[in-house]
């Protein structure tokens, strides 16, 4: 039997490893922003994989339940922002770090960066800027730490944050 949505499938195994090479460069990026050496971080490519099965997931659900084909860039990089704050795959390699380099905060160092240029990126793109002040940055910063967010909720701040000129 086919299936009625046929991207209902698991994501194509090199797309996957695709993304998962995009991520790894975008890691080394946050490395290098934060001055963290490069055998300071690990990650699990275990979790890793998840985030993008689970992004991947949510693209089909905006198919299925939406009527929506391709969800832009914004959504999808809100998502992966929310996957990095829930299932944490990045980590320090060594123990005994201050408690301000804790693993949680290191992912919300790799959300918030992917957070801030995905929105960058996205501005850039559609010809909008972005609505970034150092103040929302802070307050980004410790509502990452703290807060519970929904999926749905850091896409709609996301687009929040751009303004269309």
């Amino acid at each position: 039997m086919k299936a009625k949505y046929s991207k209902c499938e698991k994501i194509d195994e090199i797309e996957s490893k695709n993304l998962a090479c995009s991520l790894y460069k975008y890691a080394d990026f946050v490395r290098n922003l934060y001055g963290i050496d490069f055998n300071d971080i690990e990650y699990s490519e275990d979790t890793v994989q998840k985030i993008i099965d689970l992004v991947y997931k949510r693209k089909i659900y905006f198919q299925v339940f939406h009527g929506v084909n391709e969800i832009n860039e914004l959504k999808e990089i809100a998502l992966y922002c929310f996957w990095i704050l829930k299932l944490q795959p990045f980590y320090w390699a060594k123990s005994g770090r201050d408690i301000d380099d804790s693993d949680y905060k290191l992912n919300v160092k790799f959300a918030l960066g992917i957070f801030y240029r995905g929105a960058r990126f996205y501005a850039k793109q559609k010809g909008y800027t972005v609505n970034c002040s150092e103040r929302i940055i802070k307050d980004l910063i410790y509502s990452f730490a703290f807060r519970d967010w929904s999926k749905e909720a850091l896409m709609d701040l996301a687009q929040s944050l751009i303004i269309e000129t």
